[in-house]
């Protein structure tokens, strides 16, 4: 698929920071979200240490103090997520690390703990489908993707056997380097959910209930996802919306998922096909990439953080605004903080330092 290159100048837009802080100890991830019986959000910090610490929103002062420190008895914390899996008390925590344990906690307490591999878990998603069933799906640095419940696993995947190339070179063996469960409708509207698997062998692979549906040749190695809105529809020659159409057709069409590579490239899947031209490009390798949704206007805000002490803000692939940072950004995530109906962004840095931004007019 290529993509019409008409972009148009851009109004530059400000990024203004709210409050930033340092964290005393080292952490890999962070997550905003309402858990267990809280009634405000929440800023998640996974620790190094394997500890999580949990601080209330808004964050006031230079040095806050987490408000509840959970532990998990394990190894340091590659990667999180809120959701609530066992229906008791809101939603959950889930908690992956680098040795290859799954733990959930509900309610400050471990309500279970797995042994998913022997290898670090670097991803992990939430799949939840049409009835409402949720899977949780990790995936390793070894290649292996594993769906599970709190108490057992459901089915598991071996990319090294999906390419059998690499078997007898133990040298390339394939590593997970992003998952994203998204919601994706084909050429005739119909919509279904699907897991995104990214692999350090340059292959985008479409899985749904468990099997490989469609596997995609990328032009770069895969190392982040986001969905949302990112190019018109006009560009993609979908044909646009009329008064009086079917607005939940629409809304599907316009599904599509930014991959954020390891040559700073980001392209466009859309449609079960990703895009032969650059949607944008950040001029280093990407390692996260988040949106800001904007139900006002017919593209989202994508942005992108990566080896370089910015982040930056793609809109209609173009360079929306930037904010420099103190150190290269190793995690992000967005939630409305402080309540007033717009999104903002958190973003942790390799420094230890914490920073939340408002993009402003």
């Amino acid at each position: 698929m290529k993509l019409q290159n008409n972009h148009q100048l851009i109004t530059s837009k400000t990024l203004t920071k709210l409050w930033s802080f340092t964290a005393k100890e080292r952490f890999n991830c962070i997550r905003l979200g309402t858990i267990f019986r809280q009634t405000g959000s929440s800023l998640i910090v996974g620790g190094e240490d394997g500890n999580i610490r949990i601080y209330d929103l808004p964050i006031t002062g230079s040095s806050s103090k987490p408000q509840v420190v959970l532990e998990s008895k394990s190894g340091p914390i590659q990667t999180m997520c809120v959701h609530d899996i066992t229906k008791f008390y809101h939603n959950d925590l889930l908690v992956a690390d680098s040795q290859g344990l799954l733990t959930v906690f509900c309610n400050k307490q471990i309500l279970s703990r797995q042994t998913i591999s022997t290898d670090c878990i670097n991803s992990l998603q939430v799949l939840q489908d049409s009835t409402g069933c949720s899977q949780i799906i990790t995936g390793t640095d070894t290649g292996v993707i594993t769906a599970s419940l709190p108490a057992s696993e459901l089915w598991r995947i071996n990319f090294n056997d999906v390419h059998t190339t690499n078997q007898s070179d133990p040298s390339k063996l394939v590593t997970i380097t992003s998952m994203l469960v998204v919601d994706l409708s084909d050429q005739c509207g119909v919509i279904s959910t699907y897991l995104l698997v990214a692999d350090s062998a340059s292959m985008l692979h479409v899985i749904n209930q468990g099997t490989i549906v469609m596997t995609l040749k990328s032009p770069a190695i895969i190392t982040a996802m986001s969905a949302g809105r990112f190019i018109n529809s006009s560009k993609l020659g979908v044909q646009t919306p009329t008064a009086g159409s079917n607005t939940s057709i629409t809304s599907k069409i316009s599904q599509q998922v930014a991959l954020g590579s390891r040559t700073g490239a980001v392209y466009i899947l859309h449609n079960f096909s990703i895009t032969l031209d650059e949607f944008a490009n950040c001029k280093c390798p990407i390692t996260e990439l988040s949106v800001l949704k904007m139900p006002d206007k017919e593209t989202d805000y994508l942005l992108c953080c990566g080896h370089i002490n910015s982040l930056l803000v793609f809109q209609d692939g173009k360079v929306y605004c930037e904010y420099e940072m103190p150190d290269w950004i190793n995690t992000i995530d967005t939630c409305d903080i402080d309540n007033d109906g717009l999104t903002e962004i958190v973003v942790g840095c390799l420094d230890n330092s914490i920073l939340a931004l408002k993009l402003t007019d």
